[in-house]
């Protein structure tokens, strides 16, 4: 039996995959100790967890991060660089701003410690570590009471030793992390900020982990990471770090997946969660990234490009000084939530809007069980509307509006501003409210097509069933693309990556992708390249002219310049069978189970998605309601069933 576990921020989501097929569950999270939330959801599912195949995606690190709730970290590098984290790229995320706020420093310099020695930019050793900076740094590590440790030293992605060296002498209970393991790659800054998320969070997460393992005591424990692979809960607790975006990871994994069963390989994706959206591009597979970026600071390991907002069915609506209604980024999160879940809340947030306007029939169980009240959602507002001269049904029109605006400009950032028009993509939406909005954002962008999926509420979680076991290895050199030697020098690093993913992989048979960094010489950025069926004749040829299109088709330009590989890249998969989801058996035709009015679009049928047949087609307006979601179908848009059961939106010829 596989059990896929979503831990958000309102709902903890399930997806059960066993010999009566796929079945789906959610429950309010548990923001103290997520693991209550999981107990709770298995037990409701009647499940012997000694027979679970269990894949989590867990916020215990992002959490951490954005909470700034981690251990207590010494940050030891070379002497005289002491300052790396808190002085960090002189950036501004403001550049307008003439009085900007500093941000806040991630750590205090009384925690951060300089040792002699030095190693030099060719990986040669400048200096040798010193006994006296050595016991220096002995003593401040009794003095401090730390729990961990990181350490980032100059250069040590091409010589380690005195990283190794450093790490022997360091008391076992500490949790050491570092930098040539975390991240093998050039940029001290990244690199330290790397390392030190690593050694931050890693206690907390080794801790949870083992406390899930020894109180559910599954047959496996797997865990998502943000390249959207999985791995043991044993490696994910030495690479914490590698977690941050462990739940939205899975969404992309199942989103391919979707893809490919429907023919549909350019697709925007749009999951809209109870505390925030995430969205992004898949254009045949899911866009990467090695700039990632968590609460101001940056995250280099290799993780899916998704683009996160705090727009969810819980942001909260307010107004602004001058005056005008603000939706989000605060949300009303599990407890108390939405005002019409009756756990407290008071102040309106979108799914409340909904609810009042009808998106949400009033008759909806949330996951299934959650009666909402629809009275305390008119009251609520009432009054929100009253401060800025509006009804209550106006109000919530509001609200709505400004939430899809602040997704419609997500979506933007990873099409438009990326060089992608959105028309030729689909847009494949998901998460529990994400049915709600999908045709209004795909009428923004003049998108054609929109995609619900099967599970489309729980749909995170069904993607932790669906991720490869598998790890990612890097390491920095620069080489010049200037003849087949340079390409040669290039596939000899990543035959040493093997070697290193073999052995970090021991008894499993691999396969492995294979990319590469690249830029132009003196750039200060870089764009990464696959390396699948290069032309074996003309390496060189080849890779440069795919790098040439990549950066036209990012930056709209191509430069007369030297071509500079930077850092190699290699994914080791594990070779193994993959969860198929069957299709469905056609039935017979659906009738609507009900009816009822929403605002502006009056009397309007309701049809229950688990007996909507194949082939089943419909026109707006409708709705198409499931115990995890509900999907609004306006008047000039046509849904259809298909043989998956996914549900294939079209726009109507007019």
């Amino acid at each position: 039996m596989f059990l896929g576990v979503d831990t958000g921020g309102t709902f903890t989501d399930f997806v059960h995959f066993g010999e009566s097929g796929l079945r789906f569950h959610k429950v309010l999270s548990t923001p103290d100790d997520p693991s209550r939330a999981i107990e709770q959801g298995i037990a409701e599912l009647g499940l012997d967890t000694s027979q679970l195949h269990l894949v989590h995606g867990s916020t215990v690190a992002t959490n951490a991060i954005l909470e700034r709730k981690g251990v207590k970290t010494l940050f030891v590098t070379n002497k005289d660089l002491q300052d790396l984290l808190i002085i960090g790229r002189q950036t501004r995320p403001e550049l307008y701003n003439l009085i900007p706020v500093a941000q806040e420093a991630w750590i205090d310099s009384d925690d951060c410690f300089g040792v002699s020695g030095r190693m030099n930019a060719d990986g040669s050793e400048l200096a040798a570590l010193d006994s006296e900076s050595l016991n220096e740094l002995m003593q401040k590590l009794q003095q401090g009471a730390y729990e961990a440790i990181a350490i980032c030293l100059l250069f040590s992605f091409l010589n380690p030793d005195h990283e190794r060296k450093l790490a022997e002498l360091l008391p076992e209970q500490l949790f050491i992390s570092l930098s040539h393991q975390v991240l093998s790659e050039y940029r001290e800054y990244e690199r330290g900020a790397t390392t030190y998320l690593n050694a931050y969070v890693g206690p907390l997460v080794q801790r949870y982990l083992i406390r899930l393992q020894d109180e559910l005591a599954p047959k496996h424990l797997l865990v998502m990471h943000s390249a959207g692979g999985v791995m043991s809960a044993e490696s994910a607790g030495e690479q914490a770090v590698s977690l941050v975006l462990s739940g939205p990871a899975g969404g992309l994994v199942a989103a391919q997946e979707v893809g490919r069963q429907t023919g549909k390989s350019k697709l925007l994706s749009f999951d809209m969660g109870g505390t925030s959206t995430d969205v992004a591009l898949i254009n045949g597979t899911p866009s990467m990234t090695t700039e990632g970026n968590v609460a101001g600071i940056p995250v280099a390991l290799p993780m899916l490009d998704i683009h996160t907002i705090g727009a969810g069915g819980g942001s909260l609506a307010w107004i602004d000084e001058a005056g005008l209604p603000q939706v989000g980024p605060e949300s009303a999160g599990a407890k108390p939530g939405p005002v019409c879940y009756g756990l407290g809340g008071t102040v309106p947030a979108v799914t409340d809007a909904n609810l009042l306007l009808g998106r949400i029939p009033a008759s909806a169980k949330l996951g299934g069980s959650m009666r909402l009240d629809r009275d305390a959602a008119y009251e609520a507002l009432s009054t929100y509307g009253a401060r800025i001269g509006l009804s209550a049904e106006a109000a919530a029109e509001a609200v709505i509006r400004i939430a899809e605006e602040h997704m419609a400009a997500a979506l933007r950032v990873v099409s438009i501003q990326r060089g992608f028009d959105p028309v030729d993509f689909s847009l494949l939406c998901f998460g529990g409210a994400g049915g709600l909005h999908a045709c209004s954002l795909a009428d923004k962008l003049g998108m054609n097509s929109v995609v619900f999926p099967v599970a489309s509420g729980a749909f995170s979680a069904m993607g932790m069933l669906a991720g490869r076991q598998q790890s990612e290895f890097s390491r920095t050199r620069c080489l010049m693309l200037d003849d087949e030697t340079s390409v040669a020098d290039l596939f000899e690093l990543l035959a040493g990556l093997e070697y290193e993913a073999m052995s970090a992989m021991p008894g499993l048979v691999l396969s492995f992708e294979k990319r590469v960094d690249m830029r132009y010489a003196g750039q200060g950025f870089h764009i990464t390249i696959e390396l699948n069926e290069l032309d074996e004749n003309n390496l060189h040829k080849d890779l440069k002219q795919r790098f040439e299109q990549a950066h036209r088709q990012a930056y709209g330009h191509r430069l007369n310049r030297p071509v500079e590989m930077m850092t190699a890249r290699l994914t080791a998969v594990v070779e193994q069978g993959a969860i198929s989801f069957p299709a469905l058996v056609s039935g017979s035709e659906a009738v609507s189970v009900g009816q009822s009015e929403v605002y502006g679009a009056g009397t309007v049928p309701h049809y229950q998605r688990e007996m909507l047949p194949v082939g089943f087609s419909c026109c707006g307006p409708a709705l198409i309601v499931e115990s995890t979601s509900t999907l609004w179908l306006p008047s000039d848009w046509q849904m259809r069933v298909d043989r998956f059961g996914h549900l294939m939106l079209e726009r109507q010829c007019m």
